[in-house]
């Protein structure tokens, strides 16, 4: 009974202590995305999430205020059968924002229009709102109020990262304690904490990955990498010995199902959860290990699959997934009149699958401007730490790496591969947390050699996302490659210097391919030239020295 009290006592503290660290990690991160926020929606994209969000608050209703082109085709949108217009993007980012939505009404009420504009009237994307007129401070004053979920949501999927690699590592060190004996560290190597190993993961994450820039933006990446993650970390959560209970079956399918509401490019990663719940379903099955588990005989296997037992867990996670489903089928055929009927069908792009797959894949692992390991330089280091890391975690690693092979090689496929106008390689976001996880591996051993890389891979990373924070993405594509009659811009390299006056402004994909017109170049040259995209500066600076403008 003693014992038993005792081991009640250690697991409280253990749950105190996890809650602290996680608030003290979500706190960290929020303090720092805040730091470098810029205080307004960038792209067309965002702006068209943002009016759902004001649809949903103000009207109850999906159907928006289009963006409108010069010749009246509208952006990201789509007439439906009523005639109303309604966004191309999954729900689930407009839905979230909806609070923050209501706290910057709610400041509307005591903040003047003249005074807001007086704060926010600072560049922004040029469809968001009229550029003149009343109610044009307290429409940024909305939208500044907005732009922060960025910043909560980046700050919790650090916080979840957190909880979910110290469960993880406390949950092998239980069951290697159960069998005295650890294969993996010897006794003389230095080896970390799990408190230790899941702050260093955390830290790689948040503050040495596109992470950081992304949580500045409106984007639906973020709340979708948070849902993906949530659903693996539900499936985790019970550990190797008791395998996938019927809550986390249930949790999982719920938040995968809260992630495809988001971004129904989710689907393409979906089968690396799946697979990850068999393989922990089948490591419970053999005492938390796999490899036990993989050798039994076929007919073994095939009978576990249909056990009750298993069949009820697998219908408790389909449950939410489907009703997903259906929630999605059931506004297109509302609004658009088909079942597959959605605003994606009346832009002139469609979806497409074109790109030469050699050619996808070198943009996203080594293309100047889109590189993941440029962009991203903590993917290194779970690359590093692969090996070990499968061996202590092998299920996890195997959703792991079917999660972050699926969305490149998938997304190297698709036509618009690059991401459009943003910082990175924006369409394979989800994959970085995912990619950053087997850090752990490296970490675990904490040698002086690998202390050393970590810090150095540390530095760089966070420098090149403090770099990526520094300037508005959307004022560097107009600069240097929509507004031809003013300077800067950036020139062909292939126009002969003896023709300058008739040298051609250069492709957007330059900035993929050309160093000297992407945004590693561009971005230090916009600094010399005052422009900024710190809302702190901003704000000290406006009284001062007037701000350089995009038209």
């Amino acid at each position: 009974m003693a014992d038993r009290r005792g081991f009640t006592m250690k697991a409280a503290r253990e749950g105190i202590a996890v809650k602290r660290n996680a608030v003290g990690v979500f706190a960290l991160f929020l303090a720092l995305y805040i730091l470098t926020a810029g205080g307004h929606l960038y792209s067309p994209d965002e702006e068209i999430m943002f009016r759902t969000t004001e649809a949903l608050a103000t009207r109850g209703t999906l159907a928006i205020e289009p963006i409108r082109g010069p010749d009246g085709s509208t952006f990201a949108s789509a007439a439906g059968s009523d005639r109303r217009e309604y966004a191309q993007y999954g729900v689930g980012n407009s839905l979230l924002a909806v609070p923050l939505f209501a706290v910057g009404q709610l400041a509307t009420r005591f903040v003047s229009d003249e005074t807001a504009l007086r704060l926010l009237d600072f560049r922004t994307t040029g469809q968001a709102i009229p550029d003149e007129g009343p109610g044009r401070g307290h429409a940024l004053l909305r939208r500044f109020a907005v732009s922060f979920q960025g910043a909560l949501v980046g700050a919790a999927t650090c916080a979840l990262l957190f909880v979910m690699v110290l469960g993880m590592e406390r949950d092998r060190r239980r069951w290697e304690a159960v069998r005295d004996a650890d294969i993996d560290l010897p006794v003389r190597e230095p080896v970390a904490s799990p408190a230790q190993v899941a702050w260093l993961t955390t830290l790689l994450y948040g503050a040495a990955t596109m992470a950081w820039p992304h949580a500045r933006t409106f984007f639906s990446e973020p709340p979708a990498t948070f849902f993906v993650l949530l659903a693996f970390a539900f499936a985790a959560a019970p550990g190797r010995l008791r395998g996938v209970t019927p809550m986390a079956a249930l949790g999982a399918g719920a938040a995968f199902a809260a992630a495809l509401l988001t971004r129904l490019d989710c689907a393409f990663v979906f089968p690396g959860l799946v697979l990850f719940l068999l393989l922990r379903h089948g490591e419970a099955s053999a005492g938390g290990c796999l490899a036990t588990a993989l050798r039994r005989p076929a007919a073994d296997i095939f009978r576990a699959a249909f056990a009750p037992a298993f069949l009820g867990r697998v219908a408790v996670f389909a449950a939410p997934l489907l009703v997903t489903v259906g929630i999605v089928l059931g506004l297109n055929r509302l609004h658009f009149g088909g079942w597959f009927a959605s605003a994606y069908s009346d832009q002139p792009e469609g979806i497409q699958f074109t790109t030469p797959l050699v050619a996808g894949l070198y943009g996203f692992l080594f293309s100047v401007g889109k590189s993941v390991f440029l962009f991203s330089p903590a993917l290194l280091l779970g690359i590093a730490g692969f090996g070990r890391f499968a061996r202590r975690h092998a299920a996890f690693a195997a959703g792991v790496a079917a999660v972050v092979l699926l969305s490149l090689l998938i997304h190297a496929r698709w036509q618009n591969w690059a991401g459009g106008w943003c910082w990175g390689p924006r369409h394979i976001f989800l994959a970085h947390v995912f990619a950053v996880i087997p850090a752990a591996g490296f970490v675990v051993r904490w040698t002086r050699a690998r202390a050393v890389t970590f810090f150095a891979v540390m530095i760089l990373g966070a420098g090149v996302q403090l770099y990526g924070s520094s300037q508005n993405f959307i004022d560097y594509y107009v600069l240097y490659y929509r507004t031809p009659d003013t300077t800067p811009n950036a020139w062909a390299m292939y126009s002969a210097e003896d023709v300058a006056p008739m040298r051609l402004v250069a492709p957007i994909n330059d900035t993929i391919y050309v160093p000297q017109n992407s945004q590693w170049e561009r971005y230090s040259e916009m600094a010399q030239l005052g422009y900024t995209d710190n809302l702190w500066l901003r704000l000290m600076n406006r009284s001062k020295v007037s701000e350089p403008r995009v038209r």
